[in-house]
């Protein structure tokens, strides 16, 4: 099912982006991992976990859900006694759950109890102190990698419940876990999530607490990887298609801006259309017949995240965001004079457009085609856009 997170033989390798994450590994860099909704990125993330090189140990936590720091250093604890960390501890450096109880253990009023670890003390809260105390602890004869997914929901949550102070106080830490030298030699970090952190960090004045991070984004399939993706999707699910080389050509162009998520819900469509006339040879008028489906109330739902990072935005910014999509979805392309032009009414006077036309980018409406001129990433979104967009936002 398109939009899963997906796992060995069904996940499609993405070796460019794998390869880059490595280089900055060996080179002992922290990472942001810059993607937008529905680019495969936890997809990745997940894979490179459960296959890391020979030195590496992933701990992947979601940490969308945590809303105070405290919460934040409580779910990786948890993670780390979760049954996916404890096999490969297993697998990568033979140490057993009861080994990494009895680690977790020596942390001062920290007990396990059942599936991960409870606090003695109520008025106790795990901090990043703990974390590197445990880091050290657990002497690993690899090095481990915590990715933290959606990180920047963390940020979002800290700031709307204890403003601004929070959010610096909370960030200062985790860059003393990076900056920390003698720590680094035992852990590196993964921060990634679908808003952009550098975009969100500017907006909230702290870009100042994430320059010690190295930035990676994740690249759209090349057009034979994308045909390699097509049989791959084909191979997967066991389908009778036939995807000529030309109709295949066909549907990439169709998509455009190729993550596999969009070529895959395409492929869905087609291989359903092909099904109902019985023929399994599809034409590039099949194409198109499916590509008209994906819009049907059916399938609506396979955009929605297009809305909901929308609706995430304060209404000033939204409305100058929907402005912008509005006016590119009337002409091919607009220039970033039109964008500030747009911005410059006197509705939008508090509003930080560099943070809005950063967000169109960041979180894959918008791309730059040329120097400050913008474009639709894809025909989807625009095509989706002009039908939806004013009864969705």
């Amino acid at each position: 099912m398109s939009g899963q997170v997906v796992f060995g033989k069904k996940y499609f390798e993405r070796h460019k982006d794998q390869q880059k994450i490595w280089r900055c590994l060996d080179r002992g860099a922290h990472i942001i991992l810059l993607a937008p909704r529905r680019s495969g990125k936890t997809s990745m993330l997940r894979h490179l976990e459960q296959n890391p090189k020979e030195e590496y140990i992933f701990l992947y936590t979601m940490v969308q859900s945590c809303t105070t720091e405290q919460a934040f250093y409580k779910q990786i604890f948890d993670q780390l006694y979760d049954t996916d960390f404890i096999k490969n501890l297993e697998k990568n450096s033979q140490k057993s759950k009861e080994w990494l109880s009895s680690i977790l253990s020596k942390i001062d009023n920290i007990s396990i109890a059942g599936s991960g670890i409870k606090l003695t003390d109520k008025t106790r809260h795990i901090t990043y102190q703990d974390l590197a105390t445990v880091i050290r602890k657990l002497q690993l004869d690899k090095k481990l990698v915590i990715v933290f997914d959606e990180y920047p929901d963390v940020i979002e949550a800290i700031h709307e419940d204890g403003g601004l102070t929070a959010v610096k106080k909370f960030m200062k830490n985790t860059r003393t876990l990076c900056q920390d030298t003698s720590l680094n030699e035992m852990v590196q970090f993964i921060f990634t999530g679908s808003i952009g952190l550098d975009s969100l960090a500017n907006r909230l004045g702290v870009s100042n607490l994430i320059n010690d991070q190295e930035k990676l984004s994740l690249s759209t399939l090349s057009q034979p990887d994308g045909l390699a993706f097509i049989d791959f999707l084909s191979n997967k699910n066991d389908s009778e298609l036939n995807i000529t080389p030309d109709v295949a050509i066909y549907m990439l162009g169709k998509v455009q801006w190729l993550m596999p998520y969009y070529i895959e819900i395409l492929w869905e469509r087609l291989e359903d259309h092909c099904l109902e006339i019985e023929n399994l040879t599809p034409t590039c008028s099949d194409v198109d017949t499916a590509y008209t489906t994906l819009f049907d109330q059916a399938y609506r739902s396979n955009f929605n995240h297009w809305v909901e990072r929308l609706n995430r935005l304060e209404k000033s910014e939204r409305e100058l965001a929907k402005e912008f999509l509005n006016l590119l979805a009337q002409s091919e392309q607009a220039s970033f004079n039109d964008y500030f032009n747009l911005s410059q009414q006197e509705k939008y006077q508090d509003t930080n457009h560099g943070y809005v036309i950063n967000c169109l980018e960041h979180d894959g409406y918008i791309f730059e085609s040329e120097p400050n001129t913008y474009r639709f990433t894809s025909p989807l979104l625009k095509d989706w856009w002009n039908r939806y967009a004013n009864r969705a936002l």
